[in-house]
C-alpha cells in the first residue's frame, strides 16, 4: 500500500485555509472582525513608517516601506526604493497611497510613479479582518501576516521558517 506524503496534503490546503479565515474576516458580524471602536485603533489620518526607513535596514532591503489603513477594511503597503525614498515629503508619500487605492478595486499588486514620483514605487492592497486584537492580512507568505499596536506605534509580525519577524512602525500624521 502507498505511503500518503501528509505534510505535502498540508502545504496545498494552507492557501485554502488561509482563504476561509480572510473570508470570515471580511464577513458582518464575523467572529474574526470587531465592530468596537476600541479594537479599531487604526489611525486613518495618517500612515505608517517602517522603523530604520532611511538608515540601515532601508539600504539592506533596497527600500523604504510604509503602511496605511483605508476605510473599509483595506490596507497598503508601499516600498519605495532608497534612497529615492528620503526626498520623498510625507504628503507625497500620502497622496501615493490615495492614487493607488483609487486604482485598486480588489486586491493587488500595483507598480508606478502614480503622477507623484521620480521612481516607481510597489504598493500591495489587501483587505484586513481583526483576530483578537490584532489586525490579520495576506502579505504573499504561507501564512497571514499580522498587525498588533502598541503605545503609539504598531507592530507587524511576518511568519518565517524559525521564527517570526517582528517589524516595528511609527505613525506619520498627515495634517
Amino acid at each position: 500500500m502507498p505511503r500518503k506524503n501528509c505534510c505535502n496534503a498540508t502545504i496545498r490546503l494552507l492557501p485554502i485555509l488561509l482563504g476561509f479565515v480572510l473570508l470570515f474576516a471580511a464577513l458582518p458580524g464575523s467572529v474574526l472582525s470587531s465592530d468596537s471602536s476600541t479594537s479599531r485603533r487604526e489611525s486613518l489620518s495618517g500612515y505608517y513608517s517602517r522603523e530604520g526607513n532611511g538608515g540601515s535596514p532601508a539600504q539592506a532591503a533596497g527600500n523604504n516601506i510604509y503602511i496605511r489603513f483605508f476605510p473599509e477594511q483595506w490596507l497598503g503597503m508601499m516600498f519605495l526604493p532608497y534612497p529615492y525614498a528620503k526626498q520623498v515629503a510625507p504628503l507625497t508619500i500620502h497622496r501615493v497611497f490615495d492614487a493607488a487605492r483609487a486604482q485598486a478595486r480588489s486586491s493587488a499588486y500595483l507598480r508606478g510613479t502614480f503622477g507623484e514620483l521620480e521612481e516607481k514605487a510597489t504598493l500591495q492592497i489587501e483587505r484586513y479582518g481583526y483576530l483578537e486584537d490584532r489586525i490579520i492580512f495576506e502579505c504573499g507568505s504561507l501564512a497571514p501576516c499580522t498587525i498588533r499596536f502598541g503605545d503609539g506605534y504598531i507592530e507587524l509580525i511576518k511568519p518565517g521558517m524559525i521564527n517570526e519577524h517582528i517589524i516595528r512602525y511609527n505613525p506619520i500624521v498627515i495634517d
